[in-house]
């Protein structure tokens, strides 16, 4: 596995680790996050996109899917904006921010990866 590709296994097992609390105690993570507790179909739901999600982060990262590293790098560091504005715009609570900040580092430690390996994930080769 290169470095980039194994950057993006440990996000797997992170997506792995958001999404099972998802499934299993959705109560306790809208507590937690200060939400209402109600209608849990909706973050269930959610929870298997997520494992879903995890599951090709997991083996395009066993296949060394350079070019989908580039894409997860454009796509996690855009987040930041996208939910800035979702939370000016929509008034949503600045505690969905936390969210954020897991990928964005995660995005921030495959690009320098990429990086070493002399690829810009805004230019791939």
């Amino acid at each position: 596995m290169t470095p980039a590709a194994r950057t993006i296994f440990w996000f797997s097992l992170y997506i792995f680790a958001a999404g099972v609390p998802m499934i299993l105690a959705p109560a306790l993570i809208l507590q937690v996050m200060g939400f209402p507790v109600e209608g849990l179909d909706w973050i269930r739901f959610l929870g298997v996109v997520v494992l879903i999600v995890g599951y090709y982060y997991f083996n395009l990262a066993r296949a060394n899917v350079t070019a989908f590293f580039c894409w997860s790098v454009q796509m996690r560091t855009a987040i930041v904006p996208v939910f800035i504005a979702l939370i000016l715009v929509f008034d949503m609570q600045p505690i969905v921010f936390l969210f954020v900040v897991p990928d964005f580092l995660g995005a921030m430690w495959t690009w320098s990866a990429l990086r070493r390996e002399g690829i810009n994930p805004y230019r791939p080769g």
